[in-house]
């Protein structure tokens, strides 16, 4: 969607960019939606996380909605 400017499901060109996608937790608190990699997974704690908030696209249209991390390079993990 972000490519083309065009919904991949409809066709749609009435795109909403950089909503907002928010979590909720159960004490009704909001915080903005997170992806993590971890240099560690396997460690008990210390793990290495890294992270990126998301941003969504939204059609107008139908409603497909696409995420993409603001930060993808700080997801990236070292080469083994």
């Amino acid at each position: 969607m972000i490519q083309n400017h065009r919904c991949p499901k409809c066709g749609s060109t009435d795109l909403i960019a950089d909503a907002s996608p928010l979590d909720q937790s159960e004490l009704d608190a909001t915080r903005e939606m997170r992806v993590a990699t971890y240099r560690k997974p396997e460690a008990l704690v210390f793990k290495g996380q890294q992270t990126s908030n998301l941003s969504a696209w939204v059609c107008g249209g139908c409603g497909y909605v696409e995420f993409y991390a603001d930060k993808p390079d700080a997801l990236k993990l070292p080469k083994a």
